[in-house]
């Protein structure tokens, strides 16, 4: 492995926000979990550790002593400082700045060289009081916010990374390049060739068996062992029946048709379809996908001989939200799991598939939930009902593309509903929200004549539908893609 430096994950999204800003830059760094120890960090040989906190004003629990003997550089920033300062003998008082910007100055050092001042939110603040071994390192209004051990390459920060922090950046560079001593070497055309060489040595022979869903994230994990392994890569569809519109088509025209992947189809819509009749509920829903979906697994992989690695998905979104893969539908049986997509987050997934020469209208695809098209229909869920909502969420997402507003949105989508006291009629609803990663989310502004132009044609076009509405409601982050 060369050089590197690691990220103890206090705060999801800082991990993240550091990760990727330090990857624009090309140094290589991994997500850790906080209560990583010693002896696990110097088997990965880095060299240098970020702690990532949260700035809420909080101090994460302690962590190993031994990761500040001064063998790797300490940055710690957000709430992890506190921690740092506690860690080293001091100790963490009562808050004294909160929510405001306030202009940092900085005393000189490898850190902050280069930077005398700036400008910076300092969302939470409080008083430290540093041990003899610290000196302060970073002032506001005559407070600590940051501070550096007086012998050992150790600091502490209690802010973190902003978008479009060009000041935070500086920090962060200086402390991998130039205390860390980390070489800009990683992008993802590295990430490819490590992968694929990775594959490669771990399935040697053997064969593999990765399942494929028609997102973006089992597409480059197939592809990325499709280069690895060729026809020793099984790849398994299965057709539920709850895709979009010509969705199931799509899939095995580009995977099996035109990049050659040896990919077997299942259809299994007539065992959803059973499975789901006369169901309702949407917990109940789900229930009955994750079990079919997994039975359907089952039997076609033990009909398929035995493998010597199964290959997930798994990104570092899920291992972050603590999506345990071993409780979702998913490949089975003895044979090693292999995740070679387990550090990336989406947009650096759609990197490595443009990289690999997958089309945009793949790459930009939106997320689809695993239990597909079902937790959108309100009510009982049957194939006159899938069309129907098919055949006006492909309207909605046509008229989105067509305006330009499709890679501004996190996700936009139809909901059937049946119209109140009339079954045989339906109402659409239309969801779509703006891109970031803000929580709650809310409602995208579309432009009216687009809306207008919408409605008037699955009206026209889809007769059972009565009513046409655009959902204005906040959500919060996980149920988003589903509505219910």
């Amino acid at each position: 492995m060369r050089d590197m430096v690691l990220i103890l994950n206090y705060d999801n999204a800082g991990s993240r926000a550091i990760a990727q800003a330090l990857r624009a830059e090309m140094i290589y760094c991994r997500i850790v979990p906080p209560d990583i120890t010693a002896a696990q960090v110097s088997e990965q040989q880095p060299l240098g550790l970020i702690l990532a906190g949260a700035v809420s004003g909080g101090v994460p629990a302690a962590m190993d002593p031994q990761l500040l003997s001064g063998v790797w550089p300490v940055l710690a920033l957000g709430d992890a400082a506190g921690m740092l300062c506690r860690a080293l003998g001091g100790d963490v008082q009562e808050t004294v700045l909160c929510g405001g910007i306030g202009n940092v100055s900085f005393s000189p050092s490898p850190l902050t060289e280069g930077i005398e001042s700036c400008e910076r939110m300092l969302r939470t603040v409080r008083r430290l009081r540093l041990p003899d071994s610290t000196q302060r390192l970073a002032a506001s209004q005559d407070e600590t916010v940051g501070f550096s051990h007086r012998v050992f390459p150790l600091y502490g920060l209690q802010f973190s990374l902003e978008p479009n922090d060009t000041d935070g950046m500086r920090l962060l560079l200086n402390f991998a390049r130039g205390i860390c001593g980390c070489s800009p070497w990683w992008n993802f055309d590295i990430y490819i060739e490590r992968t694929v060489a990775e594959l490669q040595r771990l399935v040697g022979d053997g064969r593999a068996i990765c399942a494929v869903t028609g997102g973006l994230n089992s597409g480059v994990a197939a592809l990325l062992a499709h280069k690895a392994l060729g026809s020793r890569l099984q790849c398994v569809f299965i057709d539920t029946g709850l895709m979009r519109e010509n969705e199931g088509k799509q899939v095995i025209s580009f995977y099996r048709d035109r990049l050659g992947l040896n990919l077997q189809h299942v259809q299994a819509e007539e065992r959803f379809m059973r499975a789901l009749r006369g169901v309702g509920d949407p917990e109940e829903k789900r229930r009955i996908i994750s079990s079919t979906l997994q039975d359907v697994l089952d039997e076609t992989l033990s009909g398929l001989g035995s493998f010597d690695a199964i290959l997930r998905s798994t990104t570092a979104t899920d291992l972050m939200n603590g999506q345990d893969a071993e409780k979702r539908p998913g490949l089975r049986g003895a044979a090693p799991r292999l995740e070679p997509l387990r550090e990336l987050f989406k947009d650096e997934v759609r990197s490595v598939a443009r990289r690999l020469d997958m089309p945009d209208d793949i790459i930009y695809r939106q997320s689809f939930p695993g239990s597909g098209l079902a937790l959108r229909i309100l009510g009982s869920i049957t194939p006159a009902r899938l069309q129907t909502l098919r055949a006006a969420g492909n309207i909605f997402e046509e008229e989105v593309r067509a305006s330009g507003l499709d890679k501004r949105m996190r996700y936009y989508f139809a909901v059937l509903s049946p119209m109140p006291e009339n079954d045989l009629t339906n109402v659409i609803v239309l969801r779509a929200v703006q891109s970031g990663d803000a929580s709650p989310a809310y409602a995208a502004r579309l432009p009216y004549d687009m809306l207008e132009r919408v409605t008037e044609r699955i009206l026209r076009e889809r007769p059972e539908v009565a009513r046409v509405v655009y959902d204005l409601s906040p959500s919060t982050r996980g149920r988003g893609v589903e509505w219910q």
